[in-house]
């Protein structure tokens, strides 16, 4: 295995579950390309459309998430209380999960971001409910009210919201300036990381060259990768286990998720040696909502987990184990403990709004341009 290969069988969040990757894998689905956008002709039948969903118990629960993004004591005691599992598959990049879908996977709740649920939703692949069924939605911060993604907010609840920014080990990396060119700050050579999620490390590439975020000019974009490739000769590798890269010592210098910091911290011995900044170029900022997909065969028992994730003492335990804060209430409250030593780690919701930097490619040309450019840089 090379040093590309490096955590490229994990997971955003942390370690890629067996049974995950799959979803690239399966024979005859080129056409269905999660990239190219195009809605396609699925064989399964959808429920009608605007049939809300109500919750109730109608069976088991399989959900597919990030890896390590659920403290697992939510689960157990939703069985408990309920009498149903919760079984849960992970994916290792939403392509993969909007592939799956789009061939009749049924899970009952996924977890994509505000982009994909846009998109899953113009092609029918999302039921819809009302949010006012859910009784602790109420504690929902008001930045989720009709979403652009979701202007009726009858598709998706927030789980967590973040912040992109570089992190990296303060013991051995000296001279960092808050810029996206610390990525190849002289004392990480050989052991930087680049997520490996196209819009993230694309992202910050047009970012250091003042190109806007989502930039799709070709000539932009061309300039992007030839950035991205000097990286990559500096770099270690690409990988989105950023906490184990920097927990086990291969990273010393990791594109990374706030949350991931957090995580190293709760890991190790000496949690002040490992830093996280975000970068004056810019702040891609996101969420990770949960929806149920058209084709869940426990929709009722979905509506209902989602409502137990949302309960306040649940949430306090949810972000104190995954390191990522959920805007509601008790979960607001237990991230704010977890960052008060290192402010820099904190996400202001405000960053979301209109003046936020949000990943957002509409156009299904503009996804493929955007993929293409990250294929050549992989395969350099």
């Amino acid at each position: 295995m090379s040093s590309w290969d490096l955590g490229r069988t994990l997971t955003r969040r942390q370690a890629l579950r067996a049974g995950a990757g799959g979803a690239l894998g399966l024979a005859g689905l080129g056409s269905l390309g999660a990239l190219s956008g195009c809605t396609v002709e699925r064989a399964l039948d959808l429920p009608e459309a605007g049939v809300n969903v109500k919750p109730k118990i109608d069976g088991d629960l399989l959900i597919y998430n990030w890896a390590q993004y659920m403290n697992p004591a939510i689960k157990k005691a939703f069985t408990e209380k309920y009498g149903v599992e919760v079984n849960e598959v992970n994916f290792d990049n939403l392509e993969a999960m909007v592939t799956k879908l789009r061939a009749g996977g049924q899970y009952d709740i996924i977890w994509p971001t505000p982009e994909y649920a846009f998109r899953l939703n113009q092609e029918g692949l999302l039921a819809h409910f009302d949010r006012d069924d859910l009784k602790n939605a109420k504690g929902i911060s008001s930045f989720y009210d009709n979403g652009w993604w979701d202007p009726e907010s009858k598709l998706s609840v927030p789980y967590t919201y973040y912040t992109t920014g570089i992190a990296w080990r303060d013991d051995e990396v000296q001279g960092m300036t808050g810029s996206w060119n610390d990525l190849t700050n002289p004392d990480g050579e050989g052991r930087m990381f680049i997520l490996d999620d196209f819009q993230e490390a694309i992202g910050e590439a047009n970012l250091i060259n003042g190109f806007d975020l989502n930039t799709t000019d070709p000539n932009e974009l061309e300039i992007s990768k030839e950035t991205l490739l000097a990286q990559k000769e500096f770099a270690r590798g690409i990988s989105t286990n950023s906490t184990q890269n920097l927990v086990n010592g291969t990273a010393a210098i990791h594109q990374a998720w706030n949350g991931d910091i957090v995580n190293v911290r709760n890991q190790v011995d000496n949690p002040e040696v490992f830093k996280y900044e975000t970068c004056s170029e810019g702040v891609p900022v996101g969420t990770d909502l949960m929806c149920i997909p058209a084709t869940a065969r426990s929709p009722g028992t979905a509506l209902k987990f989602i409502d137990w994730i949302l309960e306040p003492d649940n949430a306090a335990q949810n972000v104190a184990w995954n390191g990522y804060p959920q805007p509601v209430e008790g979960g607001r409250q237990e991230f704010a403990k977890l960052v008060k030593e290192e402010p820099s780690i904190d996400v202001n919701l405000e960053q979301l709004g209109d003046g936020g930097m949000e990943y957002r490619l509409d156009n299904p040309e503009d996804r493929r341009l955007w993929n293409q450019t990250w294929t050549e840089v992989k395969a350099s």
